[in-house]
């Protein structure tokens, strides 16, 4: 049997300063990628029963950057496994040393907590309909790769963790002003190097914001205020601890 976890107690701002204590030996110096990768999977190791995966290349990466992204395993989450979470770092192929700035590492801490938060409301989804799948989102789009975007952003789940990281992104920008961020979510329109998830999902459904899955998108970003504002997804324990 796995130990008693209570993931609960997790929010923004404390799995932001999790990570964001690592980099005492990190900001500012110049550390080799395996050095980088070893420090990173200690620390958060330490704090957190995940899986962190060993270095990951791709070439469609910024040489200068640390992407990280995450996966929630609901199999072995039902097989009663103590990592079911993962936590992936990837990298450039040709970086082999990488000095991270102050600026740079604020926004991997808060990237770290929001993939975490993530991982955990998909946690939460199949917990609370004992691990079930869903029906997923049946894309009409003629190209393939916009099918698969949409499907993938369109699904129920997906909608519900991301409706809560661009929330809090919102918040980020506006405060907790409900009728300035409707204001603005109406008004988007396609921007280039736009990275963030909100801009990721339009894109995928062409910026038309009289599609379906636009207009409950956006409901349920609003939805999501109050729990950004707390910087925590959930107002209870239910399905939050082994």
């Amino acid at each position: 049997m796995r130990e008693s976890f209570n993931w609960s107690q997790l929010d923004r701002s404390n799995l932001y300063s999790m990570l964001y204590t690592a980099g005492r030996d990190i900001v500012g110096k110049k550390i080799s990628v395996d050095r980088l990768q070893k420090k990173l999977s200690s620390h958060i190791k330490s704090f957190l029963p995940v899986k962190v995966v060993r270095v990951q290349r791709d070439f469609t990466h910024d040489p200068k950057f640390v992407y990280l992204g995450g996966t929630y395993y609901s199999d072995l989450d039902r097989a009663n496994k103590k990592r079911f979470i993962e936590i992936v770092l990837s990298y450039h192929p040709l970086t082999e040393e990488i000095k991270i700035t102050e600026h740079r590492w604020r926004r991997i801490c808060a990237l770290f907590a929001d993939t975490m938060l993530h991982e955990i409301i998909h946690m939460r989804q199949y917990r609370s309909r004992n691990f079930k799948l869903i029906p997923g989102y049946e894309s009409t789009a003629h190209y393939h790769k916009q099918r698969m975007d949409q499907e993938y952003y369109g699904h129920r789940d997906e909608m519900g963790a991301f409706s809560f990281n661009i929330a809090c992104d919102m918040v980020g920008r506006f405060g907790h002003n409900p009728a300035v961020i409707s204001r603005y979510m109406d008004s988007m329109q396609a921007k280039r190097h736009r990275h963030f998830c909100y801009h990721k999902f339009l894109a995928a459904f062409d910026w038309n914001h009289n599609h379906v899955k636009v207009r409950q998108m956006k409901q349920k970003i609003l939805k999501q205020l109050e729990y950004a504002a707390i910087g925590r997804p959930f107002k209870t324990t239910t399905h939050l601890t082994y």
